[in-house]
């Protein structure tokens, strides 16, 4: 039942139509909230989001569903109602694609279906790429079989572990060390040495059980637009190109925002927009209590990717997902220092995803292909780390794929400085292109991630800051459902 009075124009008010806050705007609308769902760009999705170029149609950064089965996305999809409008599915076939180069020069490629059984001919292709042999193949056995054993207890207890101080007892080969590792970075945007050991562990478990590689038909944004199109239908608005220059306080409570277009009202506001963005810019410090400012003014950002969407005229890659390494690609605390400083590995890690191998549908012209070839950087939009790190990398993936050379349409590049500008605002020195949100390492994870509920009444967070675990969009639609159901039932 709805809970507007004169004075309201909206029940609840969702700043930020990322995952996070597309699922909760559109689950508190099925629970019979008027909801003003409002973001600043054209479009949901925040930075998964599905842009249209000339009709294509591509990720704004790749984006891949970790688990591809039975996954938050699915949850949402069936309490909403929407399996008509979106098709949640997983490619058949080789549609994975490592490329990882050696201690001795070279390349050696693995190919698999993106949902890995542990088949034989799977474990050969570890022992050909990676060298390994039987023992190194039983402690990896051994590695997954831990993880898949762990109680719920036992997995919350690591937050407070690092990832590299977890794996390494299990005495892993290096080649194998390296691709899981390289393999972390990539879902979570942050030294491996620091994140936190319990986030690793769960998706980790999650691709053994509900494999990777889920994708919308549509594009991957495709559920945040059905979402936007929910609160619509459902007596809500969804307020695209509309900025929110500010949050209402009133007698201690959050009760609206001031927008470049217009003042509303609620009675519950949740932002999407970021913790810092949302207390320091957004609502004030002035709103809180100063342990609490201080707190938020201490977090640390994930790191920002960097990279480039190509359109080429015909199929340059041949596979969906192309992760591109060597033992110098992965990247802890220590290593990402050094790139700061100049010094680069051998290969850049690098993740190549091929939007148009999940869904041929994306593209204009049949046999046509988009593509988003990334790298991982600093969040700081004014860092010139991006333009060094794309160079690298393109060299490296014309290497593999010298066609890209004579089959480009068009490119467009991107860093920090376009992630702010479609999604963040930078609030600290160093902040706002961040790829994620707060960077899950130890003391940022668990208890020491702040609360949805914020100190301000009437203020919630929701996505990747606050109030769900697991890696990308996943943890932002796992965020959506806890934060829906506080807010109804402080609403009740």
């Amino acid at each position: 039942m709805s809970q507007n009075s004169d004075n309201d124009d909206f029940d609840v008010i969702v700043i930020g139509a990322g995952y996070g806050g597309v699922t909760a705007a559109a689950l508190c609308a099925h629970q019979g909230k008027r909801v003003a769902l409002i973001d600043k760009t054209p479009r949901a999705g925040g930075k998964s989001q599905t842009l249209d170029r000339k009709g294509y149609r591509y990720d704004m950064f790749g984006a891949v569903g970790i688990p591809a089965d039975n996954s938050r996305f699915h949850e949402l999809v069936d309490v909403l109602g929407i399996a008509d409008r979106v098709d949640l599915f997983i490619p058949e076939g080789d549609k994975a694609a490592v490329h990882y180069r050696p201690p001795d020069g070279g390349w050696r490629t693995m190919r698999s279906a993106l949902r890995q059984t542990g088949s034989e001919d799977e474990l050969a292709a570890l022992r050909r790429v990676f060298g390994a042999d039987d023992d190194d193949l039983a402690r990896l056995g051994g590695f997954y079989l831990a993880m898949l054993e762990m109680s719920d207890d036992q997995i919350v207890a690591l937050d407070d572990v690092g990832t590299v101080d977890f794996v390494t007892p299990f005495g892993l080969p290096t080649g194998l060390t390296s691709q899981i590792y390289a393999t972390l970075n990539m879902l979570f945007v942050a030294p491996v040495d620091r994140l936190a050991a319990s986030e690793a562990v769960l998706v980790l478990r999650n691709m053994v059980m509900g494999g990777a590689g889920r994708f919308h038909r549509g594009g991957y944004g495709r559920v945040a637009e059905v979402c936007a199109e929910v609160v619509a239908e459902r007596g809500g608005r969804f307020l695209p190109s509309t900025r929110v220059e500010r949050i209402l306080v009133e007698n201690g409570r959050a009760v609206g925002v001031v927008t470049d277009k217009a003042t509303l009202r609620a009675g519950a506001v949740v932002s999407n927009a970021g913790v810092q963005p949302t207390v320091l810019k957004l609502a004030g410090a002035e709103s809180f209590p100063a342990g609490y400012v201080e707190r938020v003014q201490g977090l640390e950002p994930s790191w920002a990717i960097a990279g480039v969407r190509y359109v080429f005229d015909t199929r340059v890659f041949d596979a969906a997902l192309i992760p591109i390494f060597s033992d110098q690609s992965w990247l802890d605390s220590d290593r990402f220092a050094a790139m700061e400083a100049g010094d680069w590995p051998d290969v850049p890690l690098i993740a190549v995803d091929v939007a148009s191998e999940f869904d041929p549908g994306l593209v204009a012209v049949p046999g046509h292909q988009v593509a988003n070839i990334q790298v991982f950087v600093s969040a700081d939009p004014a860092s010139t780390m991006g333009e060094e790190a794309v160079r690298r990398a393109r060299a490296v993936v014309e290497e593999l794929y010298p066609a890209i050379r004579d089959h480009t349409v068009r490119t467009e590049p991107y860093g920090a400085r376009q992630i702010s500008r479609m999604t963040r605002d930078p609030t600290m020195p160093g902040t706002g292109g961040e790829a994620v949100g707060l960077a899950q390492v130890v003391g940022q994870v668990g208890r020491g991630k702040p609360d949805a509920r914020t100190p301000l009444a009437g203020l919630y967070l929701v996505g990747c800051d606050a109030g769900g675990r697991g890696s990308g969009t996943h943890q932002a639609v796992d965020s959506g459902f806890a934060v829906a159901a506080m807010v109804a039932d402080d609403l009740a």
